[in-house]
């Protein structure tokens, strides 16, 4: 299973830990503490965007980042970073 977008929400959030309590990886989370964001508001780096994998996927081996492309930019086509994940189907 996968579960990815602007959940809009941080990583240490309710939400987020109840998905993660039920055991789901947040990908995210798994990054350093200074690559760890998607988002930059008022000069503070945040996670608000999320890609949560089941335990078969962790299991089974994969790759994963956040593409600042985005964030630390003014001229840009959205205020959100990309993330890349290479997932093995088991």
């Amino acid at each position: 299973m996968i579960l990815a977008g602007d959940l809009n929400d941080f990583e240490f959030s309710t939400a987020i830990s109840k998905l993660t309590a039920a055991g789901l990886t947040d990908l995210p989370a798994a990054l350093l503490d200074s690559d760890r964001y998607t988002y930059i508001f008022d000069g503070n780096s945040q996670v608000l965007d999320h890609l949560l994998i089941s335990p078969a996927l962790v299991t089974a081996g994969y790759a994963f980042d956040v593409v600042h492309t985005d964030s630390e930019f003014t001229a840009r086509p959205t205020d959100h970073d990309p993330q890349i994940a290479r997932l093995t189907i088991p």
